[in-house]
């Protein structure tokens, strides 16, 4: 304040520094640190924990793999029931996972490449993106598909605890859409992990990252413990897997 007003004139700046002396109010003090004494390992247990024990969540992202950028956005609850869109190279699919049963319903740039990638013809496979064209595709039962590329549709395979920890450091506190956070990192070979953890509320995962690796991506959590209903589509909007057979 002083620094501030001595360019001035000396009985104006006498009168600011009075003013404003007498209304200034303390500074509120930094809350205390909610992790205080716990290593960075101690405390990315702590979110772990607390994420199992939610009844549902928000997840939203983009990483790559098998060289290919993959986004999502999905809504997810403890009953293993989920709903969301994923894109991949400029095609895009809805998914439903309802009762322990995936649908997907996909443009017909995703059924096209979906053909192509299992090495169907370039005629079978416009005869399925037709079929399909605005239909849900009821994934088979014990197919494997689903889990594989929709692990987050499963809160406690998401968050299962990993038989070998990597080792992680505290770095600089920070913030995520507002909210307080903690920084945890931690090296996998090449890779790089960032997990921003809450730092008032619940510990809560916020933010997880990877760079350097071989599937790099970054997945925001929000939502928490906010209501997701997930219904199956409409039996008339289904496609049956045995009617692509023959």
């Amino acid at each position: 304040m002083t620094t501030l007003t001595a360019c001035g004139d000396d009985k104006k700046a006498e009168d600011k520094g009075a003013g404003t002396a007498a209304s200034a109010t303390p500074s509120p003090a930094k809350p205390a640190d909610p992790f205080k004494g716990l290593t960075a390992a101690q405390i990315s247990e702590k979110a772990r924990v607390a994420m199992t024990k939610l009844d549902s969540f928000k997840v939203k992202g983009g990483m790559t793999v098998d060289g290919k950028q993959m986004t999502f956005d999905f809504s997810v609850a403890r009953k293993g029931d989920c709903q969301g869109t994923f894109t991949s190279r400029g095609a895009s699919a809805d998914v439903r996972q309802a009762g322990g049963q995936t649908y997907m319903k996909g443009d017909d740039k995703f059924w096209q490449q979906m053909g192509g990638e299992q090495g169907s013809s370039a005629e079978e496979t416009n005869a399925l993106t037709e079929l399909l064209k605005g239909r849900w595709l009821k994934m088979p039962a014990g197919d494997g598909q689903a889990d594989d590329q929709f692990p987050f549709c499963d809160i406690g395979a998401m968050f299962e605890k990993d038989k070998e920890e990597t080792r992680l450091t505290r770095g600089a506190d920070t913030e995520v859409n507002g909210t307080p956070a903690v920084t945890l990192t931690g090296k996998d070979g090449a890779e790089t992990q960032t997990l921003l953890i809450a730092a008032e509320g619940e510990p809560y995962a916020l933010r997880m990252s990877a760079k350097g690796g071989k599937e790099p991506g970054s997945f925001d959590f929000s939502a928490f413990n906010e209501p997701v209903t997930v219904t199956a589509p409409p039996a008339g909007e289904v496609m049956d897997p045995s009617k692509l057979k023959g």
